[in-house]
């Protein structure tokens, strides 16, 4: 168990700023070379769930995806760029989706290249603790290295969502919203994050706290200031340092309470081996998501357009359009929020 997280000051997204905050993280492991090993094909697996401006704080900033992408080219890396959403992994929504975030800026700065092989594999992991066989895109099997670049966010559903819950963008597109389906409860679905997080094994994992979302996350939110970049071997020991950092209670995390439970990670910062600036200083408190509650129903607020994402993606199909507004079927909802995750018109609240 790897208990080293590095936490490096970083004061705002500026090219310089950021670049320093990431390569002291990187020095501090033996730099990029020495984490690539023998390896050429590096996956860099940012969060950008939905095709949202940087300064809205609901996905990694591009300024940090360019800097980590430029230390493994440097290393002598092809380094590769994906994510998908919660909607049809298309080309067309990947075109969408690397535009609006910086994705495609980025990549095209430093040399990386930003997928669009939307195709994916059925894996199986008998080591699984709750699901054993998935799909997962085909770009991140076929790398050498996998690299999670999370961003610091609340979670309606999972309460947080750092390095681990990253790489459920692993999954392709619709594919989450099924296993939202499949797996309704907090502790069954973290189980399913932690066992897709074990099976793809990501070499190094870097989280993007300059500024976080806060209140209705993971994209509802408001931008909150950190003024943090974190990275460590460990996704668990990240997530963790994240909870510290946001002012949030571990044992409030359900992915952080299952990977304790399976021995990947500590179960309190405390243990972690902190490397770096003093968390001290830049320790803050989020504005919990307001999902907490188990009997929450989605609202429809009046600014819904009736464009039947929503429809589309509910894994519990207890959602319809009438009269050009989405309607919700309490009965049949699992409380997973996804709907109000993924609507790009903020029109779903959860209070």
């Amino acid at each position: 168990m790897d208990t080293r997280v590095f936490l490096s000051e970083c004061k705002e997204y500026q090219p310089e700023q950021v670049n320093i905050a990431v390569k002291r993280i990187f020095d501090e492991f033996g730099g990029a070379g020495s984490i690539l090993g023998d390896g050429k094909k590096v996956l860099v697996k940012p969060n950008v769930l939905m095709p949202k401006k940087p300064e809205d704080a609901a996905t990694t900033h591009p300024l940090v995806v360019e800097s980590v992408c430029r230390e493994f080219i440097n290393a002598g890396a092809d380094v590769t760029i994906i994510d998908s959403t919660g909607g049809p992994h298309t080309k067309f929504v990947l075109r969408l989706l690397y535009g609006k975030t910086g994705i495609k800026k980025a990549a095209k700065n430093v040399g990386a290249k930003a997928s669009f092989d939307t195709s994916s594999r059925t894996v199986e992991y008998p080591e699984g603790q709750i699901i054993k066989k998935f799909d997962v895109l085909s770009p991140v099997l076929d790398a050498d290295l996998v690299i999670s670049l999370a961003k610091a966010k609340t979670h309606g559903f999972m309460k947080m969502t750092g390095c681990v819950k990253n790489l459920f963008g692993c999954i392709p597109g619709l594919g989450k919203p099924l296993l939202h389906g499949k797996y309704p409860k907090h502790e069954d679905f973290a189980a399913m994050l932690v066992d897709v997080c074990g099976y793809i094994k990501p070499g190094f994992s870097i989280l993007d706290a300059v500024y976080g979302m806060e209140g209705a996350g993971p994209t509802a939110g408001n931008p909150k200031y950190v003024g943090a970049v974190l990275g460590g071997f460990s996704p668990f020991a990240v997530d963790l340092a994240q909870s510290y950092l946001m002012g949030m209670r571990a044992d409030s995390i359900y992915t952080i309470c299952n990977a304790a439970m399976r021995g990947l990670a500590p179960d309190t910062p405390e243990s972690l081996i902190w490397l770096g600036d003093d968390p001290e200083k830049l320790r803050t408190s989020f504005k919990p998501a307001r999902t907490n509650k188990a009997n929450i129903v989605p609202k429809i607020m009046e600014n819904c357009t009736g464009c039947g994402d929503c429809v589309r993606i509910c894994p519990g199909k207890c959602m319809k359009i009438q009269k050009r507004k989405a309607i919700v079927d309490a009965k049949g909802c699992i409380r997973c929020y996804c709907c109000h995750e993924f609507c790009a018109e903020q029109a779903i609240e959860i209070d």
